[in-house]
């Protein structure tokens, strides 16, 4: 049998690769499919949608700390850290220290984004939704959520 051919695997159907099935394969496509509009909308104000889930947290929580934006974000700790320091160097964001903890307040030019983001993630949901239709995108976002927490419990 050729990987072109279609199979039925459990729930899964494969076709043109042998990979479609693959849940590696098929959340990394995704990602980069998704990830691309992002960029595209989030880029028109020198954002990327990663520095946009933060900047709205911390806008949306002032005093916000590196360890509750890495939950929040499911991201490491040094990747959040990045993060805050590339908006730091925007002017987007502040760090304050308070004893051992590190707080994180948003800047009147970051509260000043808080709409251009909500725009932007607006323009991303409606194209994903256009293309793969709006039910779908989100029984789709909440599958792939579940599964993100399921596999990072494991």
């Amino acid at each position: 049998m050729s990987d072109e051919t279609m199979v039925k695997t459990g729930e899964c159907q494969k076709a043109t690769s042998r990979f479609n099935a693959c849940l590696l394969f098929s959340a990394n496509a995704l990602s980069r499919a998704v990830t691309a509009i992002g960029d595209e909308e989030f880029g028109r104000f020198g954002l990327s949608y990663s520095h946009a889930y933060l900047l709205c947290l911390v806008v949306d929580q002032p005093g916000v700390t590196p360890t509750e934006l890495s939950s929040a974000l499911y991201l490491t700790p040094s990747t959040v850290t990045r993060l805050v320091e590339k908006l730091e160097q925007k002017h987007l964001v502040r760090r304050e220290s308070e004893g051992k903890k590190t707080l994180v307040y948003p800047t009147n030019d970051g509260q000043a984004l808080r709409l251009d983001i909500a725009s932007a993630w607006d323009r991303v949901g409606d194209r994903c939704a256009q293309l793969v239709g709006e039910e779908n995108v989100c029984q789709l976002a909440t599958q792939v959520l579940k599964a993100a927490q399921a596999l990072g419990d494991a």
